[in-house]
């Protein structure tokens, strides 16, 4: 004899099963091109690069990156290679590879990047 199978809605307590939670102000923002955004959602994903990449007090017009912003805004680049465009930019190498050691550019770039803090042995 089988158990007959429950035709119940599917909820859940736990916050951390996928599907079930409930974002909040805490959760980051993805930003992301696949829907196409317009106009000024583009201007914040390009404001959210430099904001991730860049420090506070390097985000001035100088270092902006134009030529990288109009590729990204008309599509011939992905948000990935606008950040990578950013790490290999002239001003991000000036500002924090030539003004620091290896060990600490290093960990500069593993908490721009990945949002993470090295880990130390």
């Amino acid at each position: 004899m089988t158990i007959p199978l429950l035709d119940y809605p599917l909820s859940s307590q736990n916050q951390r099963v996928k599907g079930f939670e409930v974002p909040g102000d805490e959760v980051a923002k993805i930003y992301t091109l696949q829907n196409l955004p317009q106009g000024t959602e583009v201007d914040e994903i390009v404001w959210a690069c430099y904001r991730q990449i860049f420090n506070e007090q390097q985000i001035i017009a100088f270092n902006r990156q134009v030529n990288l912003e109009s590729q990204l805004k008309n599509g011939q680049i992905t948000v990935r290679d606008f950040i990578r465009g950013l790490l290999l930019s002239d001003s991000f190498r000036r500002l924090n590879y030539d003004t620091n050691s290896n060990y600490r550019f290093v960990e500069i770039c593993i908490q721009r990047v990945f949002r993470s803090l090295p880990i130390h042995n």
